[in-house]
Formats: structure tokens, C-alpha cells, sequence
């Protein structure tokens, strides 16, 4: 699972709208629904503040992007030829 699909349903499994979340977390609400549109990524801050309001690690948050993110290089490395 990605971060954009954790944060929508850890948000929406405790009842949060995303203004309410925006709110916690000090950002706005379409923040949010970038991160949950997978448009952006949350900073280091933010991803600390959600790792403490849905009571979880940043490594489970961020799990399913690494490999995402990892495949992303490797096609980047490929188109440009390098390794």
C-alpha cells in the first residue's frame, strides 16, 4: 500500500475530513488531497506528525513507496543509459 492510500484511510478510518487532518498537521487542506492524489509527498515533518496521530512507524507509512521510488531510478538509469 502506498503513503497516499495509508494517509486516506488511516484519515478516514478515525472519522477525519481532510480539512480536520489539515488542521492537525498545521497544513492546508489541499495539501492533503495532493498527498492522498499522490501529487506530492509529505516532509519529514509532517510524515512524523502522522506516524504519531495514526499511531504507527514512518517505515509503514512509507513502505509501499519505497519500492515505487526505487523502480522510478531504475527506469530513469535506463532511459539515461547509465547504471
Amino acid at each position: 500500500m502506498d503513503i497516499s492510500n495509508q494517509i486516506k484511510t488511516r484519515r478516514e478510518a478515525m472519522g477525519l475530513s481532510q480539512e480536520q487532518l489539515a488542521e492537525k498537521l498545521y497544513v492546508s487542506r489541499q495539501t492533503i488531497s495532493n498527498w492522498e492524489r499522490d501529487k506530492t509527498y509529505p516532509d519529514v515533518q509532517s510524515l512524523l506528525m502522522l506516524s504519531i496521530l495514526f499511531d504507527t512507524s514512518i517505515d509503514t507509512l512509507v513502505k509501499g513507496d519505497v519500492t515505487v521510488m526505487e523502480e522510478a531510478v531504475e527506469r530513469d538509469r535506463k532511459r539515461m543509459g547509465t547504471r
